[in-house]
């Protein structure tokens, strides 16, 4: 019986006091662990704040829009959420969608519960179409007929009000951050 203690393996009396020990809770015992998951998390909350840019439109007949306050969509998962899920939507505000590349763009409006005009640009900045009073929550395809890198939404029926059309050119405070 060499090994054995009682009826127990000699293995049981090892490992016993970690196993059977009752576990007490101290604020000490996880602190460095708590204090590094603290700021992790904290590092990450400027990302997840909505990312925001100027914009305004000039057009050929020397008018311009007022100054839009646009949320930037520069990754995917933000440019497929998008406007959805929104009851409303402040007049001088709306979405930029920035993309890596200027090609042939659509969107629809599932999920969307406000009008909205898509207004599609080139790398340059230059409106290329513009799908005026999207209806909400459809999910019909609405084409930008041209290449667009950048999609602006707005409220329905605001690039008729400022005149947007296509040749109607996008003026940027400051620099488009680029895509994620």
């Amino acid at each position: 019986m060499s090994g054995m203690v009682g009826a127990r393996p000699l293995g049981a009396l090892i490992f016993a006091p970690f196993i059977f020990r009752p576990f007490t809770f101290s604020p000490f015992l996880f602190s460095p662990f708590l204090c590094s998951l603290a700021l992790f998390l904290f590092s990450f909350a400027g990302c997840a704040k909505d990312e925001t840019i100027t914009v305004k439109f000039l057009n050929g007949d020397g008018s311009q829009s007022p100054e839009i306050s646009a949320e930037l969509a520069r990754n995917d998962p933000e440019r497929a959420l998008g406007l959805m899920y929104r009851k409303d939507l402040p007049e001088n505000s709306g979405m930029l969608f920035v993309f890596p590349d200027e090609q042939p763009r659509s969107f629809w409006m599932k999920n969307t519960y406000v009008s909205l005009d898509i207004i599609y640009l080139s790398k340059g900045l230059s409106v290329v179409s513009v799908q005026e009073r999207a209806e909400p929550l459809t999910e019909s395809a609405r084409p930008s007929g041209r290449a667009a890198q950048y999609v602006l939404e707005v409220n329905g029926g605001l690039a008729s009000k400022w005149g947007v059309k296509p040749g109607s050119l996008m003026a940027v405070s400051g620099a488009i951050p680029p895509p994620k």
